[in-house]
């Protein structure tokens, strides 16, 4: 009776094993459990064609919105501090505004992209490196000396290039983000 039940337990696990290795050959690889359903509520919201699609797409989206949460926090903080009005003549106001823009450098660049596409990392650093440049200037511009030697239109065209310098990356962030069917309008 011994050896009866050490051989059914033997054919079983064989069997077992043969089975599971067997059954591995007809299994995809799947998306973790979260991004699933990630993947699942932004799809009945948004239409995606496939999972492929919707998975990069949800991922970069949700970056966007975090990057949209960030802006609105940092804007709200600069209103709080005062009506910004960011000319360099306005000693009130000024400080915030820098504060508000370095807090949303650093919170927006902080944002974890490892799992996004080399092509949106690369133009995502950029646009935080341009906000990080920005935050710079108006660091430095902080410090009401700094001002002091500055005229109206000297301000507003550094201004200018650090607004533009931007933009023109944004639009880059959003061109590779809508090529893979993110939700930009954020």
């Amino acid at each position: 009776m011994r050896i009866k039940t050490i051989l059914s337990t033997a054919a079983f696990v064989v069997a077992f094993v043969f089975s599971s290795a067997f059954a591995s050959l007809f299994v995809t690889e799947t998306e973790p459990k979260t991004e699933f359903f990630l993947v699942n509520a932004y799809k009945s919201v948004s239409g995606f064609k496939s999972r492929s699609e919707s998975a990069t797409a949800v991922r970069i989206s949700f970056l966007i919105s975090e990057d949209s949460r960030n802006g609105r926090e940092s804007d709200r903080r600069a209103y709080e501090m005062k009506k910004v009005d960011i000319s360099p003549f306005v000693n009130s106001s000024f400080p915030a505004y820098a504060d508000s823009v370095e807090r949303y450098a650093d919170a927006s660049s902080s944002l974890e992209t490892d799992a996004l596409p080399r092509d949106f990392q690369k133009a995502w650093r950029e646009h935080m490196n341009a906000w990080r440049d920005y935050s710079a200037y108006l660091n430095r511009m902080e410090n009401s000396s700094n001002r002091m030697g500055w005229s109206q239109a000297e301000f507003e065209d550094a201004e200018k290039f650090y607004t533009g310098k931007i933009n023109s990356t944004w639009r880059k962030v959003g061109r590779i983000g809508e090529s893979y069917g993110a939700d930009i309008s954020y």
